[in-house]
């Protein structure tokens, strides 16, 4: 006869434990998938990388230059940018015939222009580019560049418009002079003005 009652459940076998982790298809197929990702992630960095290098050695130079304008105006005084050897000597000297990536010189220029006379200024020294940048003035800003007090700028041949072409690593900015003196920088390599 049953009563009904029935007496509480005891489980006499053992409960089994399951082990967490990852089988050897699931670690196959997630490596595959992080290797897969890294081959897309690295060249986008280096191109990052090659981007910023020239933007900031185009920067830096375009600020050289739009310094030496704006010294030249609040001065009234001619101020001129010259590409130098020895940018970091006690005494440094403007260089001609080695392009600008060796590095620069913002002085006030009261002698011979585009020379650092003996009673010229020095107000900033420009330190070398990167090891295989490239900074071409051209014909008109081959060794040195001039601001009137006006801001007009001045390059080896008088009254200059020009442009400075900036490589490294197969990429290319150009900073277009007006003869007014204004800079602007373009993304890509220089075209004749």
């Amino acid at each position: 006869m049953s009563s009904g009652f029935r007496p509480p459940y005891r489980a006499s076998r053992a409960i089994k434990a399951t082990q967490g982790g990852l089988t050897l298809i699931e670690l196959v197929v997630t490596l595959s998938i992080a290797s897969l990702l890294s081959t897309l992630a690295v060249p986008s960095f280096q191109e990052l990388v090659r981007t910023n290098r020239i933007a900031a050695l185009s920067n830096e130079f375009s600020a050289a230059i739009q310094f030496a304008r704006s010294e030249a105006i609040t001065r009234g005084a001619r101020v001129s940018l010259c590409s130098s050897a020895n940018p970091e000597a006690a005494t440094p000297s403007c260089s001609t015939g080695i392009g600008w990536a060796e590095g620069w010189i913002v002085f006030v220029d009261g002698g011979t222009a585009g020379a650092l006379d003996g009673g010229d200024q020095p107000l900033r020294l420009g330190q070398p580019a990167a090891s295989g940048a490239t900074i071409d003035g051209g014909e008109r800003f081959a060794d040195f560049l001039s601001f009137e007090p006006t801001g007009v700028s001045r390059g080896a041949g008088g009254l200059a418009n020009g442009h400075f072409e900036i490589q490294l690593d197969s990429e290319s900015r150009c900073i277009y002079l007006n003869a007014t003196g204004r800079a602007r920088i373009e993304r890509k390599a220089c075209s004749a003005t």
